[in-house]
Formats: structure tokens, C-alpha cells, sequence
């Protein structure tokens, strides 16, 4: 067996065997709850696209966005402080901290209740989250190249990424 016929197969078992956790877990939650959470989990994706976007781009987390943070996010830029300080060694990528602190904040009970697999899978394969990456990926692209004079506000990101086809 070549090895690309066996890493072949590997995805495929890996595949079925999160296929088959996520139908188990969502025994764990109803149908509508599940729903509205993964509304809510790629309304935080969206979030962390544009803040990707906007600190990467500019090298640094400006005072506006601090500001956005700080007001929005209350408790983050502690939280990704005190990641910084116990783990100086490691790159620091902001939008990573937000994806552990909204994971371990705000989709807590999902773990807790044993349906976060469920909603990471079910929200993953999600039209909007295929809007929120073709979208990132372009303005990553584009701003490349030539930064935006003024970065966008995140609503108007937001609306942006889901008005993509």
C-alpha cells in the first residue's frame, strides 16, 4: 500500500469516527439550542477572522481596537496577557488566545453538558462559515498588498463576508 493510499484512508476513518461523535453529542442538546449556538460560535469565528485581519495587518493591536476589546470582550487582553507572561517562548498570536478565551467562556456549558464536539463540527460545516473564510482570505490577500487607508469596523466586515456566494 502506497503511502498516500494510507493517509487517504487515515482521513477517511478520522472523518467517520468525528462524523459519528457529533451525531452522539447532539443527544446531549436539542435541536434549536444547537442551532442558535452555532449561530453564535460563527458570529465569534467572524470576530476573530477581522481581528486576525486587522492585527496582522497592522503588526500590532492598535488603541482602537484595544478599545473594541475591552468594551466587547471584557476580561480578553487580561487573559491573553497572562497566556503572554506564563508563555514567553511562544509566537504570540492574538487570535488564537480568542479562540481559547470565547471557547472557555462563552461555549463552556457545551463542554460541560458534552456537545462542544457537535457544535464545532456542525458550525465548521456551515455555509457562513465558508463565507467567513473565502471572505478572510480575500481581504488577507488584498490588504497584502495594499492595506486599507482605514481599516473596516467588524460589522461592516461581518456584513460584507456573509453578502459573499
Amino acid at each position: 500500500m502506497k503511502k498516500t493510499d494510507h493517509l487517504h484512508e487515515a482521513k477517511i476513518a478520522l472523518s467517520a469516527r468525528s462524523l459519528h461523535q457529533a451525531e452522539a453529542e447532539t443527544k446531549n442538546v436539542g435541536a434549536d439550542r444547537l442551532a442558535n449556538a452555532i449561530t453564535e460560535f460563527i458570529e465569534w469565528r467572524a470576530f476573530s477572522y477581522w481581528l486576525r485581519l486587522i492585527v496582522e495587518t497592522q503588526g500590532f493591536v492598535s488603541e482602537p481596537l484595544m478599545a473594541v476589546l475591552q468594551e466587547g470582550c471584557p476580561g480578553f487582553l487580561e487573559y491573553a496577557t497572562a497566556y503572554a507572561k506564563q508563555h514567553p517562548r511562544e509566537p504570540e498570536f492574538l487570535w488564537l488566545r480568542f479562540l481559547e478565551w470565547t471557547d472557555e467562556r462563552l461555549f463552556h456549558v457545551s463542554i460541560v453538558e458534552g456537545w462542544r464536539h457537535a457544535l464545532g463540527y456542525y458550525a465548521t460545516r456551515d455555509p457562513r462559515m465558508d463565507q467567513l473564510r473565502s471572505h478572510w482570505k480575500q481581504c488577507r490577500r488584498t490588504w497584502k498588498l495594499q492595506p486599507p487607508a482605514s481599516f473596516p469596523g467588524f460589522e461592516s466586515w461581518r456584513e460584507a463576508a456573509f453578502q459573499r456566494r
